[in-house]
């Protein structure tokens, strides 16, 4: 894949009683899809070995020592803040932060609805990001617990959250990655457990499926 970005992303899969992972790569115009029998990152280090594009992710940990830039999922950062605020709705300071949080992202994403991802008009939040860090991340810990959590969070990835601020065309969430993998989810729903010795031929289908459906084109024809 020669795309400037490509999607990673992971699912469990059960085989015949026992764990396995199913790996999902994507540039938005072509799938691959491999599994490994743990949750070990060293597929994806070797698919990604010499690849020299912003690789967008999820927080999962094993994805911090691939080489190369990165962009986090602020769709997985905004959804667990939001969880923290609904199971501690009366945690006013955690609530402050939230708040923050939010004034910062709100314009930074409605200039992206606006005009697209483009680093002309994005560099800019630039500063914003910076002050953010300056007056709630940088500061000695938070007492409450939340934000001391999520102050960690901002300051492991600092380099890797608004990474879309700096460069032309990408994407701040992994949203074709979880879309490229979400028929396995479905059927993982109705089958329950899978056979081992038919799975590589399956993810390869569909593989070839979503690369299909990802480019508009009649997978019959493709074959």
């Amino acid at each position: 894949m020669e795309n400037p970005y490509i999607h990673v992303d992971e699912t469990p899969i059960n085989i015949q009683g026992v764990d396995h992972y199913v790996w999902v790569f994507t540039d938005g115009k072509r799938v691959v899809l491999r599994m490994t029998e743990t949750r070990e990152p060293t597929i994806a280090h070797e698919f990604l070995s010499g690849y020299q594009g912003i690789l967008i992710s999820d927080f999962y940990g094993g994805y911090d020592a691939v080489t190369g830039r990165q962009q986090k999922c602020l769709v997985h950062l905004i959804r667990d803040i939001n969880n923290d605020l609904w199971d501690n709705p009366y945690n006013r300071e955690y609530e402050a932060f939230v708040n923050d949080v939010k004034n910062l992202l709100v314009p930074i994403f409605e200039a992206e609805e606006k005009y697209g991802l483009k680093k002309w008009h994005l560099h800019k939040f630039s500063k914003p990001v910076d002050r953010f860090y300056r007056e709630n991340i940088d500061k000695t810990p938070n007492k409450c617990e939340l934000i001391a959590k999520y102050q960690k969070r901002f300051q492991r990835y600092r380099d890797s959250l608004f990474t879309f601020l700096e460069l032309d065309g990408i994407p701040w969430h992994n949203n074709t990655a979880e879309n490229a993998i979400r028929h396995l989810a479905v059927q993982r729903k109705i089958s329950g457990t899978f056979f081992k010795k038919v799975v590589p031929q399956y993810l390869l289908l569909l593989g070839i499926a979503q690369t299909c459906k990802f480019q508009n084109k009649a997978t019959l024809k493709f074959l």
